[in-house]
């Protein structure tokens, strides 16, 4: 396992002459900050202020609605209800390849000569302005993608907080993790996708910046608009206008475009296995580090010594998180003397979990990211008469559940459905961990090192690395 990350910011202070604020404000309290939440609003057309109903390519000539674009207008389904949402500009290659250059500019004009301790300043202001845009980051997540509002405001904001401020703290620090400070600047690309978590983007972005380089957000449809809100934070704070920016889309010409670009440092993307493999056979040629989080499986392996208490109390979190935590989908390896008692404690509980709007304060699941993650978790609990009246019709809703799987048997897919199969013991689990992204085990030793969690900020050290020069 891997082993925890030192807190590097403890006791680091700001000079007195620091024309930045670098103390942080507290997040708001989740009872305050969800008593505030506006109720759920079925069918209004109607989007929140903070979510723009068209989302443009952060270059020249396109700073409002009416502004130019350079391709199609891709629409954004509302996993609510289907219907339309808003659209995205898919960014051209001709716009992106400007982006690009602008900001490797910025990077060397505006940022990579400050000094560690300046840019560490700007970084901390980050954390400090991102208690202002909690509320819109919520908002936007639970309507592009389902997330619950309660989750963005108890979970996702001090995740992204905590690695926000952590990954900041890296600025000055770069030498003792075996990173460098690049003085003439880059361009990172983040390539973010309804996936990518609140944390893992703004931490990528902060330990790009931390190095001295420009950031170009290449987010797909659904995770534009929180990319457009990322910039405002960023601004916000104080960095310089263009050092981040965001081009939009999903076009494959735009991609290879920002791939071959002269200024390109690293690559960071989450995403598939396909489409994270053409992404790194397109680096391969010149070198590029791509740092990547594709949707690999949790696994938890379930013991015949485990604590069954801590183990239905993890599983319900797992089956409340669907697949907005773990988008490789959950499974659980759970030995042949306790697999009985655990479904008996867990699928009462995940049946019951309350499934509903996502901007419900007392939704726990919401609806799932894609269609056709929807159809194949309702395909594999066959129970579609389960979800509660009242959902709004054309969403794509799945009920919560407990799926059991044969040894030949398929997993069900992301979202809030768990799968479990039995084995007969440690060695028999072993067998079944091919392509896990991630497994915890509980009551006892696999005997082998298993692959450890995501962490945002260990991933934010990794883009330190490779960003060196």
């Amino acid at each position: 396992m891997s082993a925890s990350l030192p807190d590097v910011v403890v006791g680091l202070t700001a000079p007195r002459e620091s024309p930045l604020r670098v103390t942080t404000r507290d997040l708001p309290a989740a009872a305050d900050s969800l008593a505030a939440s506006p109720p759920p609003a079925p069918g209004t057309a109607t989007l929140p202020d903070e979510v723009p109903g068209l989302v443009l390519a952060d270059g020249p000539g396109t700073t409002g609605a009416q502004g130019s674009t350079t391709g199609d207008l891709l629409d954004v389904l509302a996993p609510t209800t289907g219907e339309r949402l808003l659209r995205v500009e898919d960014t051209g290659p001709d716009l992106a390849r400007d982006i690009a250059t602008a900001v490797a500019a910025t990077s060397r004009t505006d940022w990579a000569w400050l000094s560690a301790q300046d840019r560490a300043r700007f970084l901390f202001a980050v954390s400090d302005v991102l208690a202002g845009h909690v509320r819109a980051l919520a908002v936007t997540a639970a309507l592009t993608t389902g997330r619950p509002l309660a989750a963005g405001f108890t979970l996702d904001a001090p995740a992204a907080h905590a690695a926000a401020f952590s990954a900041a703290g890296w600025a000055d620090k770069l030498e003792s993790v075996g990173a460098a400070h690049r003085p003439g600047g880059g361009v990172v690309v983040l390539l973010t996708t309804w996936r990518t978590s609140t944390a893992d983007a703004l931490s990528a972005v902060v330990a790009a910046l931390a190095t001295g380089c420009g950031v170009v957000l290449r987010a797909r449809p659904a995770a534009a608009a929180t990319a457009r809100q990322f910039v405002r934070l960023l601004e916000e704070a104080g960095l310089p206008s263009g050092l981040v920016r965001s081009a939009p889309g999903a076009d494959a010409a735009t991609d290879a475009v920002l791939w071959a670009h002269p200024d390109l440092v690293a690559v960071r993307a989450d995403g598939s296995a396909e489409d994270l493999r053409s992404v790194g056979v397109a680096l391969a040629g010149r070198g590029t580090p791509l740092l990547q989080r594709p949707d690999a499986p949790h696994v938890d392996v379930v013991l015949a010594g485990a604590d069954l208490e801590a183990v239905s109390v993890a599983l319900v979190e797992a089956a409340i998180g669907g697949a907005h935590e773990r988008p490789g989908g959950s499974r659980v390896l759970a030995h042949r003397s306790v697999v009985d008692a655990l479904v008996a404690r867990v699928a009462p509980v995940v049946s019951r979990l309350h499934t509903g709007h996502p901007l419900d304060r007392a939704t726990a699941v919401g609806p799932v990211p894609t269609p056709h993650l929807a159809r194949a978790a309702r395909e594999v609990l066959d129970a579609t008469a389960g979800l509660p009246a009242g959902l709004p019709p054309g969403g794509w809703w799945a009920p919560p559940g407990i799926a059991t799987v044969g040894r030949h048997s398929a997993w069900p897919p992301p979202g809030p459905v768990l799968g479990v199969r039995s084995v007969r013991c440690a060695d028999d689990a072993l067998t079944h961990l091919a392509g896990a992204g991630s497994v915890t085990v509980w009551g006892g030793e696999l005997g082998t090192e298993v692959p450890a969690p995501p962490d945002a900020r260990r991933d934010a050290l990794d883009l330190l690395r490779a960003c060196r020069g």
